[in-house]
């Protein structure tokens, strides 16, 4: 027998009581904004505007707000808290759109509420709902000032779109920085297939009429084998539109905010072909499926997938690469994504040679011998190792200049060359950072997974 709940005749007499004491809080509420108004008008000599708001509004004589409150008190208390919450201002006053500006007729019917909403305004969450997701988007090079402005079209957009829009094409990676092939020295395989992504579709289009060129290529291997190196070279040579994205630190970002970037970026992404998005350490983005990650982790990851799908699935005159570190912790579901899988290896014993050529100049008095030793004793040492072990020569060269120059108190000439004595004593205080374990595990992955 179903049970039957009776409310008892107590809350339904309480009822009426609530309904008028919400009304009576809303008409205050009203009132009191309405005064708060007028008084700001009064102060700040707006007499005019003041005399029209007392005779539309019929506000009285007998009222009049208190000494403590004041709007500009509670404009700058709500903006602190809001600061505070959410680690970012309010937007109070927009831009009108040349079709919403005019003035107004009182003759015209007034617009309905659906009718004043903007387009494509999002539902937020409210602040209990607020989380936190790393994403950001920043610029390759070190300069942020790019010298040409990406143009997009931001016909029948929100403006939430336009702003984000606005927000990324400042972004986009100007193609001068200054990097070129020839500073990747021993990258070959890697270079060549980024041609074949990007270049050779432009120089050869006959080739490429019937044939898609590649939509995703992903660099993976041990740190400091000049994976960033390429992206930065194809920026500069690749003749392409290019975008940087990395992980950041956006704290307590609303619901669907990084989803919303994503799309945005992508929607840019299109409009700008070719383009290149280069996704640095794509493993902090989007790793391995677990039970602990995180909601807004998955909302994303399901948002880039989405994304990917759509520029691989046509001609779309987009390239996604990406570069990591640590290619076991991807989601096998990305990684299917990307057509050609490349591992950027430690660099050899010949190749080792041509970038420490390559990094110490002209300025040495070392000659092929030298030059065979060093890149003997230099075994397991990346690009960036022999790198930094040049500026390290460089440095003890400087270091007894400067030793020298505390003794006489002057500066007797130039600096002297480099010499084999200067690199043997670089190499007693450097090490690799790559063990030869991670090495094989990387050509483990490569013999399971690889795509090259």
């Amino acid at each position: 027998m179903a049970e039957i709940s009776i409310i008892p005749k107590r809350s339904l007499r309480g009822l009426p009581n609530l309904y008028d004491k919400t009304k009576t809080e809303v008409r205050e509420r009203k009132r009191n904004i309405l005064y708060l108004i007028f008084n700001y008008l009064v102060e700040n000599r707006l007499l005019t505007a003041a005399e029209a708001l007392q005779n539309e509004a019929q506000l009285s004589d007998q009222y009049q707000a208190c000494e403590n409150i004041d709007l500009d008190i509670m404009l700058q208390e709500y903006q602190s808290y809001y600061y505070t919450k959410f680690q970012k201002y309010p937007k109070i006053v927009r831009r009108v759109d040349e079709s919403e500006t005019g003035t107004p007729n009182r003759s015209k019917k007034k617009p309905s509420a659906k009718q004043r909403a903007p387009e494509g305004k999002e539902k937020y969450a409210s602040p209990s709902e607020s989380e936190d997701f790393q994403f950001e988007i920043i610029p390759l090079s070190d300069n942020p000032k790019v010298t040409e402005k990406v143009p997009y079209d931001c016909a029948n957009r929100s403006n939430e779109w336009q702003e984000a829009a606005e927000r990324i094409s400042k972004e986009f990676v100007p193609n001068n920085l200054g990097v070129t092939w020839k500073d990747c020295v021993g990258l070959d395989t890697a270079i060549e297939k980024l041609k074949e992504a990007t270049v050779y579709p432009m120089l050869y289009p006959e080739l490429f009429k019937n044939l898609p060129t590649w939509k995703g290529v992903l660099l993976y291997g041990p740190p400091g084998t000049g994976k960033t190196l390429l992206a930065k070279a194809l920026a500069s040579e690749g003749s392409t539109t290019f975008v940087n994205v990395t992980s950041g630190t956006f704290v307590s970002k609303w619901r669907g905010e990084s989803e919303r970037m994503l799309g945005v970026l992508f929607d840019l992404a299109r409009q700008s072909t070719p383009t290149t998005i280069f996704i640095d350490e794509l493993d902090a983005l989007a790793s391995g499926r677990s039970q602990c990650q995180h909601e807004a982790s998955r909302r994303f990851k399901s948002e880039l997938l989405t994304q990917i799908d759509g520029i691989t699935s046509g001609e779309s005159g987009v390239l996604l690469l990406a570069s990591t570190n640590a290619p076991w912790d991807l989601d096998p579901a990305l990684l299917r994504r990307f057509e050609k899988r490349i591992l950027v290896e430690l660099p050899d014993e010949g190749r080792r040679q041509e970038i420490f050529r390559h990094h110490l100049g002209r300025s040495h008095c070392l000659d092929d011998e030298d030059f065979r030793k060093v890149a003997v004793k230099t075994e397991g040492f990346s690009g960036s190792d022999l790198r930094t072990l040049c500026k390290e020569v460089a440095m003890r060269v400087v270091r007894e200049e400067i030793s020298q120059m505390n003794k006489r108190g002057y500066r007797s000439g130039a600096p002297r060359k480099v010499n084999y004595k200067d690199v043997e004593g670089a190499l007693e205080t450097m090490k690799p950072c790559t063990t030869p374990y991670e090495c094989e595990k990387y050509r483990e992955w490569r013999d399971k997974y690889g795509s090259w």
